[in-house]
């Protein structure tokens, strides 16, 4: 083990000696500066060691803090300075705040500025909860952030999502400040004791097929300004949708080079940092959409964007709510209580591809540009053709026919697993018949929570029984059916 010594090494301009306790290791010396100081006659005549008896106490008693710390470690293999810091550094806090936000500003470097949000809103709804914009890391332990978690509990991607950001960050932090080969634990890992929650199952989003003539028969409305927001979103959801459900950040940030010969080359920018082939897909545009397409081409021969989208806005977040606004215009016009946005575009082309034109699971994968085998995407020079076939069937289906989907569509739909917590909620319970307790009430958000509260309304001689609820989302006008068997 390293020898610790209070020594002085020179006389400072004022006359006094500051006070170092010298660090000895496998002959290599580091120096720790103390806040103490003598003059000669704290010295002895050699001026070597220290007399003075306070300077001896209080630096005995620092050296003896010094051996404790170190006697938790195996420092045999460390060099002094490695000592030096282990003992400077024990014990002192970091900020978990600080150390997320230049996580946030790395990920940005690297061009995961989508992603970086998630973290960014992660870290804003931690600290909500903790109270303070300067969280360290020895608060958040595995009982605070399973509070955390439980408030996140009434949330449906967010449970999940959040403390996934979270514990990454950690994972982060652990691999630059611990070693663990040498026994340096500066940040503990709570993560052993926590179950972080499975998302809900996102809703299916496909539009209809008389739903989605309806939206792109709509003439909007003149007005005065070039390519208003009703305009500007329909055509971006025809792209979108005559393109493979093509995403508008791809559409946005498209550069001239990826429009060639009537084809659009592109890299997917949601996974092209995370697939060896960056997510390349080519999309023919067809015939069809040529017009549409064209018209929004860049006529500036200095921008190297394809389209003219960045003259008006500059990103993506309000390009999308800008489309947005307007295919809220559109469905005004088709269908007050219809609400979908553009990525609803993006789920009609993979339903229709797959229940109405007969493609495989894998052949809307490979059209809608995921991740597939990725082997066979580093050796294979793929054929992008059968994708422009499905996707001109799908065309074909919407704009040259006249039939509904098969499979029934949202509209009609009358089930509501996922209910917002302020929907007004009408729920009884019936056992063989007859209605034994009923609700009206707010604050759930689905049907799981409302059949638990009836059970506990029910009269307690109802036990060991099938009991049938029958439960009216009264905002949306929507009743469902259930049974469970209460034990």
């Amino acid at each position: 083990m390293a020898t610790l010594k209070a020594i002085v090494k020179s006389r400072a301009k004022n006359g006094m000696y500051p006070v170092y306790i010298r660090i000895t290791q496998n002959r290599q010396f580091s120096y720790v500066r103390t806040s103490w100081m003598v003059n000669d006659k704290g010295l002895s005549d050699d001026k070597k060691d220290i007399i003075d008896p306070y300077v001896i106490q209080q630096t005995s008693l620092m050296i003896s803090d010094y051996y404790n710390k170190l006697n938790l470690s195996d420092t045999s293999a460390w060099s002094s300075s490695e000592i030096m810091n282990y003992l400077l550094e024990f014990g002192k806090d970091l900020s978990f705040s600080e150390y997320t936000r230049n996580h946030i500003e790395k990920m940005k470097a690297r061009g995961q500025e989508r992603t970086s949000r998630n973290y960014k809103w992660a870290l804003q709804h931690l600290e909500r909860f903790a109270g303070t914009d300067d969280l360290m890391f020895s608060r958040l332990t595995s009982s605070f952030l399973n509070r955390w978690i439980e408030s996140l509990s009434v949330t449906n991607r967010c449970k999940e999502q959040y403390p996934v950001c979270i514990r990454e960050v950690f994972k982060a932090a652990m691999k630059e400040y611990n070693d663990e080969e040498l026994g340096i634990i500066k940040i503990k890992n709570p993560w052993g004791k926590i179950v972080i929650p499975k998302a809900d199952i996102p809703e299916k989003r496909a539009i209809s097929a008389s739903m989605l003539r309806k939206f792109f028969n709509v003439v909007p409305d003149r007005s005065r300004f070039t390519h208003p927001l009703m305009e500007l979103g329909q055509d971006v959801a025809l792209i979108s949708f005559c393109m493979c459900g093509l995403n508008a950040v791809d559409i946005f940030n498209a550069e001239k080079g990826q429009y060639v010969d009537g084809i659009f080359h592109y890299e997917r920018r949601k996974t092209r940092n995370s697939r060896s082939d960056k997510g390349y897909f080519e999309v023919r545009v067809p015939e069809f959409l040529k017009p549409t397409f064209e018209k929004y081409l860049s006529k500036n021969v200095d921008s190297p964007w394809l389209f003219e989208f960045h003259e008006r806005l500059s990103t993506s977040d309000s390009f999308c709510a800008n489309v947005n606004i307007g295919i809220k215009q559109i469905w005004e016009k088709v269908d007050p209580n219809y609400k979908e946005s553009l990525y609803a575009f993006r789920h009609s082309w993979a339903t229709i591809a797959q229940n109405e034109c007969g493609a495989s699971l894998a052949e809307v994968d490979f059209g809608l540009n995921h991740s597939m085998n990725r082997m066979a995407r580093v050796y294979v020079k793929i054929d992008y053709s059968p994708a422009w076939t499905l996707n001109e069937k799908v065309i074909d289906f919407i704009f040259f026919s006249d039939k509904e989907s098969r499979e029934k569509s949202r509209e009609k739909s009358k089930t509501f697993e996922r209910i917002s917590k302020y929907n007004n909620v009408r729920a009884e319970a019936y056992v063989m018949g007859k209605k034994l307790c009923a609700l009206e009430d707010t604050g759930f958000s689905n049907v799981d929570q409302i059949m638990d509260k009836l059970v506990t309304l029910l009269p307690k001689k109802v036990r060991n029984t099938r009991v049938q609820f029958k439960i009216t989302n009264v905002d949306k006008n929507l009743t469902q059916m259930y049974q469970r068997l209460v034990p």
